[in-house]
């Protein structure tokens, strides 16, 4: 009896195992065939257009890229040469002081604007007129730098700001006719300078020297100094307290009163 019971189990666990119902096949994509295309990548994107290099100003000059800026005619340049400290030409920006006296009426807005004209880093593009330097080695240049598309000239757009008032330096006058226009500008709509400080330089023509002052400028008549360029500062003479007439060329009297390097 138990030996019948026993094959009966083996034949029902034979039967469930080949009553199981066969695994479907894996899907396979179909492949690819003549009559249908394969999708195409989409295309990258191209990237934007370079932005085109404004032609150089129509003058001769060579490159160079702002380092420092001193003040509001004056900054420090890096070009193929080295590097160079550049003086402005045709113009004259209120003074930084020093410790014998202080700083002139807009001195630092006038700093603070050819820095924005000029920032550090920036590349610019230096005019030489007739002079290569001053007799301090500065170099004596006129600045241009690039503004949307076109080359704006530094000394000129800071006559037109009020941050420096134009002079004329001979025989580095090539663009004395626009920095003067440019100040006329400035003057009659109190620009910059113009309204900010009451003792604004004036610009009277100086009458011509006298043949027993040649090589002395004429605004300084009681001592002999001589006319720009370069241009002076108080510190660079040793006398004080003396009589100024317009146009008063170095900028000695900053209080318009009449009387130069009273400090110090």
């Amino acid at each position: 009896m138990r030996r019948l019971l026993l094959l009966a189990l083996l034949w029902l666990a034979a039967a469930c195992s080949s009553a199981a119902p066969p695994q479907p096949p894996t899907a396979q994509p179909p492949a690819p065939s003549a009559d249908r295309p394969v999708p195409a990548r989409p295309a990258p994107t191209p990237p934007p257009p370079a932005r085109p290099t404004p032609p150089l100003p129509a003058v001769s000059g060579e490159r160079a890229t702002v380092r420092t800026v001193i003040d509001g005619d004056t900054l420090t340049v890096l070009n193929a040469r080295g590097e160079f400290v550049v003086r402005l030409i045709g113009i004259d920006a209120p003074e930084r002081g020093d410790e014998r006296r202080p700083p002139e009426c807009y001195h630092e807005e006038a700093t603070r604007i050819l820095a924005d004209l000029a920032p550090p880093g920036s590349v610019v593009f230096l005019e030489r007129d007739v002079s290569e330097t001053d007799r301090y080695g500065r170099l004596l240049r006129y600045v241009w730098v690039e503004r949307a598309g076109r080359w704006i000239l530094v000394n000129e757009e800071l006559v037109r700001r009020g941050a420096a008032v134009a002079r004329e330096y001979p025989p580095d006058t090539r663009y004395a006719g626009r920095l003067a226009a440019a100040e006329r500008v400035a003057r009659s709509v109190g620009e910059g300078l113009w309204g900010a400080c009451t003792g604004a330089p004036a610009t009277v023509p100086a009458p011509p020297p006298s043949p027993s002052s040649a090589g002395c400028d004429p605004s300084y008549p009681d001592i002999c100094v001589p006319p720009p360029p370069p241009d002076l500062d108080c510190r660079d003479i040793p006398v004080r307290r003396f009589r100024v007439l317009p146009t008063d060329p170095h900028w000695f009297d900053t209080d318009r009163d009449g009387v130069g390097c009273e400090s110090g």
